[in-house]
């Protein structure tokens, strides 16, 4: 994919409940690394589109493609392995784990390892923490937040922002 290719595209997109129309023909191009904003009244479909993009709901009509793939029918846990995903405003974080504990958790949907092979920690299980950590460090790097890293999350409240969006960095 290059850089011109968008990365999401939505054609039509269409969404009812019931007798209610929430979005009416949307079409959009996101390409890699752009920034964009959805804007607009309470009741104008905001989190209705941010929900199609990400699984939780169906539309009606319509298509969503992610690097050129359709993904209009795929579970919201099929979209995550994909790097799709959302946070919320008030995202419910583990306040007494760390920041890089409450990070690590964003990986889960990584993790391959059984029941036993984690629970006692050993061969998969320790490769895959050691991969996903080594990510994770890499996230607080990009982020600048290396001096939070083992701070409990409760104590980072001024940045809390920052650490939600970059829990949804470790999606990916």
């Amino acid at each position: 994919m290059n850089q011109l290719t968008p990365q999401l595209t939505i054609k039509g997109l269409t969404l009812h409940f019931g007798g209610v129309t929430a979005l009416t023909g949307i079409y959009l191009e996101i390409t890699r690394g752009e920034i964009l904003a959805v804007i607009g009244p309470n009741g104008a479909g905001k989190t209705s589109l941010l929900n199609c993009i990400s699984g939780l709901y169906r539309p009606s009509d319509g298509k969503i493609a992610f690097e050129e793939r359709e993904i209009t029918g795929m579970a919201p846990y099929q979209r995550a392995r994909l790097g799709i995903g959302r946070t919320f405003q008030n995202i419910e974080l583990f306040k007494h784990m760390t920041v890089l504990e409450n990070l690590m958790l964003g990986r889960h949907i990584h993790l391959k390892s059984g029941l036993i092979c984690s629970g006692l920690y050993w061969g998969r299980a320790q490769r895959e923490e050691v991969k996903h950590r080594r990510r994770v460090e890499e996230i607080i790097d990009f982020l600048e937040i290396q001096s939070i890293r083992k701070q409990p999350w409760l104590k980072t409240r001024s940045r809390s922002t920052r650490c939600s969006r970059s829990r949804m960095r470790c999606r990916r």
